[in-house]
């Protein structure tokens, strides 16, 4: 049974030119980096630029069981030397996702909420069903946060919002996933994740979570594709392909049994 509905953020319920974002985010945590550090901004910039390709690669021991924000801190701390859980560094750095980085949105960067995502959530919570929000978890709880806000989305009844502080691991790793749907005292087969990214937003390898996607383009593991302006309306639709796809899934296994 269909027991969740979990929404992707970026471009799946907040329009916004990623790519400005993190320039824009990455720029500035460079320059405190190396104001803090004593390090030239093009040196603090890769050390930061590592540690976030290091933590989306998802390369980590099966055993590694650090939060995203620890294995981040370690990583900096590597990579730069400078040490982020010093109190008196963590407020620096606080203090700019708190009180800067909201105001950071512009023309350029453009986050606003997409459209159709309000009346999405609303349906599916209208129906008795759990909604989460599961963004990649490589940013903070204040930055997570700040682009929620930008979404119109700090209202919204959101069972878990994942971060870097309550995640063990990036998109699309399955334990990523399993690590949520977990927390939601829920199993793989009763959640239906909705994201936009054909690369993130489907766990790689596959660990039985199905994806509506809201995307360019028609994947073939999508449970259902479309704009997300259209998703309140085709949920009777996407529900049907939902337990479509379960039975099937279910007819398979069978049968894969029945041939052992």
């Amino acid at each position: 049974m269909l027991k969740a509905v979990v929404f992707d953020m970026d471009d799946t319920l907040l329009s916004i030119n990623l790519s400005a974002f993190l320039a824009v985010y990455l720029r500035d945590e460079a320059r405190l980096l190396g104001d803090i550090g004593r390090k030239n901004p093009f040196s603090a910039l890769a050390a930061l630029g590592g540690t976030f390709y290091e933590l989306n690669a998802n390369d980590r021991p099966l055993d590694d069981n650090r939060t995203n924000e620890e294995f981040y801190i370690e990583t900096i701390k590597r990579r730069s030397g400078v040490p982020l859980d010093d109190p008196v560094i963590a407020e620096a750095f606080a203090y700019y996702e708190h009180e800067v980085l909201p105001h950071r949105n512009d023309g350029i960067i453009s986050a606003r909420p997409r459209v159709g995502a309000r009346e999405a959530v609303e349906t599916v919570v209208d129906l008795g069903l759990t909604v989460a929000l599961l963004t990649n978890p490589s940013f903070s709880r204040a930055c997570i946060a700040c682009r929620m806000g930008w979404g119109d989305m700090l209202d919204m009844p959101f069972e878990l919002v994942t971060t870097m502080e309550n995640s063990r691991r990036c998109k699309p790793d399955p334990r990523y996933y399993l690590d949520a749907i977990e927390a939601l005292g829920l199993e793989p087969h009763e959640v239906l994740m909705v994201g936009n990214d054909p690369k993130r937003d489907f766990p790689t390898p596959d660990c039985g979570i199905q994806t509506a996607y809201v995307g360019s383009g028609n994947p073939v593991r999508a449970t259902w594709s479309g704009p997300m302006a259209a998703f309140a309306a085709s949920f009777n639709e996407i529900e049907e392909r939902f337990y479509e796809r379960q039975e099937r899934a279910l007819t398979d296994l069978v049968q894969d049994v029945s041939r052992a």
